[in-house]
């Protein structure tokens, strides 16, 4: 039977501020809006490895997401698993703009 321990938190925090002037031609208002959403999310596996992902987002910026994987003993994990036979430090980057993230 698979065995997973599972942990989630997230929040969301949200800044409004708006001022107003008086100007001969008028009255102009600037709004100003600030943002912050955040989930870390983390489970272990049967094996013991556990992966940890993050997901960031300022408000009106692109969503950031990390994953990081550690061993039994807590020592991170390469981020491609066969990176070692394939050549020393080797990365993956990957384009997720396209690819969307409900944050809850």
């Amino acid at each position: 039977m698979p065995f997973n321990i599972s942990t989630t938190s997230s929040f969301f925090t949200s800044t409004s501020t708006n001022a107003s002037a008086t100007t001969s031609d008028g009255t102009r208002t600037h709004t100003s809006q600030a943002g912050h959403r955040y989930v870390k999310d983390s489970h272990t596996d049967r094996d013991g490895t556990t992966t940890v992902r993050t997901i960031r987002q300022d408000l009106g910026q692109p969503v950031i997401v990390e994953e990081h994987r550690y061993d039994r003993d807590g020592r991170e994990l390469a981020a491609l698993p066969d990176a070692k036979r394939e050549g020393e430090g080797m990365r993956r980057i990957e384009d997720v703009e396209d690819e969307e993230y409900e944050i809850v």
